[in-house]
């Protein structure tokens, strides 16, 4: 009967991910929106555009969106050379 040292080894033990990573999302999707329809009131202000606004919004919304996931995917490795 061998028996191995030390602590138990954590195999099938699943990782919850960090349940405030999907706020961090919404906050810069919803945050991209804002800046977009900003940006878009700007240009209709000074090019009398009507349809600015409107298209703005989705497109602050994807790029929100993208800075979210480049957010993530550069903070966690950050994260892992502090340590």
């Amino acid at each position: 009967m061998s028996e191995k040292n030390g602590p138990p080894a954590d195999e099938g033990i699943d990782v919850l991910p960090d349940p405030n990573s999907g706020k961090l999302d919404y906050t810069y999707v919803i945050g991209g929106m804002v800046l977009g329809s900003l940006i878009g009131w700007g240009l209709d202000f000074l090019f009398s555009i009507g349809w600015m606004v409107f298209a703005m919004a989705p497109l602050g919304a994807v790029g929100g969106y993208f800075l979210a996931r480049h957010h993530r995917r550069h903070r966690s490795q950050d994260e892992s050379q502090e340590q």
